[in-house]
């Protein structure tokens, strides 16, 4: 097998679906949104600085069909590919991955969900995986490419001798990472249903996330944080590329609450004069950080609500109280800072009073934005451990096989009927999004094109979604 590795090809593989496919969380998009892959742009950050050719080949981002996803590959020749897999599409991604091999590029290392909970199994069973990544803000995988096994940290790698596991020798809390190479992604073809500028830069400032949320593909994951002078890097970089729009993809924005601080305030000293969106918990605000916020540029805060039920969010560790809840979206009212709450429904053990608790109180606190989902037994998931144990899903020799764009149920509650919980989903919906006081404020807020363009795509989405539910009601 070769490993002196030059030519790397990032690769997000064809399909008919728009998976959004990332390290513990993929699945189908619910609009016309896409975003950029983050565990592709944090891998070319490293692999660009360490000297190597890349090429990125996003085929769902730019709905390209199987034989020309293989042109684009065989075009660039590679010596290495590093793809993405997730749970509903790892069926098709092999076997196109080994299409790819059969045509001559000789390693093949995957990162995906499914990968994370199952790789070994997997790798067992499909040869053409070479490797698989737990990580991406490591620097395990130069050394895979150069043939140092030993220094392939946070990787499972193929040898002569049967697969390796290779455990990072230390776990340092802070860490670094040059700037993505922006520029070679198809910046034009992402999109986010609330940016206001088109195209963006995505950024992290930390790793993983400390909370506990047993749903969450994230929970009780490693935290680190960037280094302060290492992001504010990459923000002046950032500015320098022209973008007006960056993303914060943290999973938990501010756990750090020093760390937050500090990059908030060098951000106020710099004027980068972009604006900016980013996801946290609502225990971690208070209204002097998010004004703070505002003044550096933040325009949009995504927060997880969950539930209008207390015990539901005890139940689920969520660790947060509906007084929080309602403080912070009171303080983003008063600083006038768009809001995304997005809200679980249909965790086992939920009856329909506490689905209408959370569409009162999704109507109550008046975010900006809503996201209502439908609980999905994710990949790695203590939900999904105890489903499965419970008898409530079942397992395959791929994974679980469900629908993760999280807008159809993969389940019944044991009080809700899956076909119920979908109606409720699609109420809810309409209850928020079609109030008419809502949509004139929203009309009133518009502030660029871009913005607008969001709005109708997303709106005719969601319009579609109401008559596509409407038909399978009557069916």
């Amino acid at each position: 097998m070769k490993r002196a590795t030059q030519k790397v090809l990032l690769l997000n593989p064809p399909s008919d679906r728009l998976y959004i496919r990332d390290q513990f969380c993929s699945h189908v998009s619910k609009g016309t949104y896409y975003w950029q892959p983050l565990d592709l742009l944090q891998i070319s950050a490293r692999l660009n600085a360490q000297g190597y050719e890349l090429s990125i080949v996003d085929a769902i981002a730019e709905r390209l069909s199987a034989e020309e996803t293989q042109r684009r590959i065989s075009r660039f020749a590679p010596d290495a590919l590093v793809f993405m897999t997730g749970s509903d599409s790892f069926a098709d991604d092999v076997a196109f991955i080994a299409e790819v091999k059969r045509r001559g590029v000789g390693v093949a290392v995957g990162i995906g969900d499914i990968l994370r909970e199952k790789g070994e199994q997997l790798m067992a069973t499909h040869p053409e995986i070479d490797a698989y990544l737990h990580d991406f803000v490591n620097n395990g995988l130069h050394a895979f490419l150069q043939g140092r096994m030993d220094d392939a940290a946070n990787m499972t790698v193929r040898t002569a001798t049967g697969l390796r596991k290779v455990e990072e020798r230390d776990s340092p809390r802070t860490f670094t990472i040059p700037t993505p190479p922006y520029e070679i992604f198809p910046l034009d073809r992402y999109r986010m249903p609330y940016n206001r500028y088109h195209p963006y830069a995505t950024i992290i400032t930390s790793s993983w996330c400390p909370f506990g949320c047993n749903f969450c593909p994230f929970a009780r994951t490693s935290y680190r944080v960037r280094e302060v002078a290492d992001v504010l890097r990459n923000m002046e970089d950032i500015r320098r590329m022209g973008f007006r729009q960056m993303h914060m993809a943290d999973w938990t924005f501010a756990v750090d609450r020093k760390q937050a601080e500090a990059i908030l305030r060098g951000m106020i000293k710099a004027k980068f004069g972009f604006t900016w969106s980013c996801l946290s918990r609502v225990d971690l605000m208070d209204r002097e950080l998010m004004g703070l916020m505002v003044e550096a540029g933040c325009d949009l805060l995504e927060l997880g609500v969950e539930s209008g039920n207390q015990e539901i969010l005890d139940r689920y560790e969520k660790g947060i109280t509906l007084e929080q809840i309602h403080d912070t979206f009171r303080w983003a009212h008063e600083l006038n800072i768009s809001t995304l709450a997005t809200f679980v429904l249909g965790l086992p053990g939920e009856t329909h009073e506490d689905l209408q608790k959370t569409l009162d109180l999704a109507l109550t606190i008046e975010p900006t934005f809503c996201s209502f989902n439908v609980a999905s037994p994710r990949m790695g998931t203590e939900l999904r451990r105890q489903m499965l144990a419970d008898g409530l899903i079942k397992d395959d020799e791929e994974g679980a096989i469900l629908d993760s764009s999280r807008s159809q149920p993969a389940f019944s509650t044991g009080q809700l009927a899956a076909a119920e919980l979908q109606r409720f989903r699609q109420l809810a919906i309409r209850k928020f999004y079609l109030r008419p006081s809502y949509l004139l404020q929203r009309l009133r807020r518009i502030s660029s094109l871009v913005e607008f363009q969001n709005y109708a795509s997303n709106g005719l989405s969601l319009i579609w979604q109401s008559i596509q539910s409407a038909r399978a009601r009557r069916t």
